[in-house]
């Protein structure tokens, strides 16, 4: 175990969705460590508890490695989904809980590639974020990160890659679209508001998930999975 709590990047972790349940605790390892950058981020225009929230899931999902890895892996996105929003109840880990638990019903065969498993799982979490956010691409949020990995994601699926690229691909996509929301007018909520404090610093929700898919990619590389290539 992890000193800090939880199950820590190299622990054993045995059932059919263990690799889910070890990609879990490397995003959520990695996501502990910023949380004073993301708390600092969304004080700009927002309530400054980004970090705060970000860091109560992280180490509850932590706890909960090992149970998710026991489960379908279906069960398991689901019940990410339920203890983020039992742990972290905020906007943004409501937001987040409730789009886990809507990417465990997408329609994705079981016996689909890594890659393509991720890309449905994704799509319809982005869905679920628009649709309860009201937000959509340029409203300055985290889909303005999530929609390019998700789409990245999708790419690799569709020409056969593992996840190892299909990762490395969404976080390059991710950060991207995370810098670029530096130049976004802020529309919504707080920051909606206070949209001159706003520019010309980046939305935490998307720094958030140009970390989440930062670390992926670390987790995801073949020394980490036993990946042999890149259509493993």
């Amino acid at each position: 175990m992890n000193p800090s709590g939880g199950a820590s990047a190299g622990e054993r972790l045995d059932g059919p969705s263990a690799g889910f349940a070890r990609l879990v605790v490397a995003v959520a390892s990695e996501l502990r460590g910023h949380r004073e950058e993301l708390n600092c981020l969304d004080g700009v225009a927002g309530d400054g508890d980004l970090g705060l929230t970000v860091s109560t899931a992280a180490q509850a999902l932590q706890e909960l490695a090992p149970v998710l890895a026991s489960l379908a892996e279906r069960e398991a996105i689901r019940t990410c989904g339920i203890e983020i929003a039992r742990r972290a109840p905020s906007t943004g880990g409501t937001l987040i809980a409730f789009a886990m638990m809507a990417a465990s019903k997408a329609d994705v065969s079981p016996t689909a590639s890594p890659a393509e498993r991720a890309a449905g799982y994704l799509e319809v979490a982005a869905a679920s974020i628009a649709q309860r956010g009201q937000v959509a691409a340029g409203d300055r949020t985290m889909l303005d990160a999530l929609l390019p990995a998700t789409a990245a994601v999708r790419a690799a699926a569709a020409r056969g890659d593992g996840a190892a690229t299909a990762a490395g691909d969404a976080a390059r996509a991710a950060e991207e679209g995370a810098s670029a929301t530096t130049s976004m007018a802020a529309k919504v909520g707080r920051a909606g508001w206070l949209a001159e404090r706003a520019a010309g610093h980046e939305d935490a929700g998307a720094r958030l998930v140009a970390l989440a898919f930062a670390a992926a990619t670390g987790a995801t590389a073949p020394a980490a999975t036993g990946e042999r290539s890149s259509t493993a």
